[in-house]
């Protein structure tokens, strides 16, 4: 069983568990599987959109794939939830991509 497969296994046992969705993305993502990444990204954040750190990672695929208004609108909405959170970090490292885009 590969990685991914093994990871999909997670996120059936543990639907609601965020990390394991999390983790299939990134996975997917370094497979140069972008679309599935941001689909597994867009799904996590649909039934979890308090898991800050799916923000930063979807914005980024949006970005790569030409996706500047999308990339903007994740962005923003996860420098609302990092304020809300009360995350610094985040939130600065939100800010420096939202900067960053063309």
């Amino acid at each position: 069983m590969d990685r991914i497969e093994q990871l999909r296994d997670f996120v059936a046992a543990a639907p609601d568990d965020p990390f394991p969705r999390y983790a299939l993305a990134l996975e997917l993502k370094g497979k140069g599987d972008a679309a599935q990444a941001a689909a597994e990204l867009q799904h996590l954040l649909a039934r979890r959109p308090d898991y800050l750190a799916a923000y930063l990672q979807l914005a980024m695929l949006h970005a790569s794939a030409g996706k500047t208004n999308e990339a903007r609108s994740v962005l923003t909405a996860g420098q609302d939830l990092a304020r809300k959170q009360g995350n610094s970090h985040t939130l600065s490292e939100l800010t420096t991509a939202l900067e960053g885009l063309s």
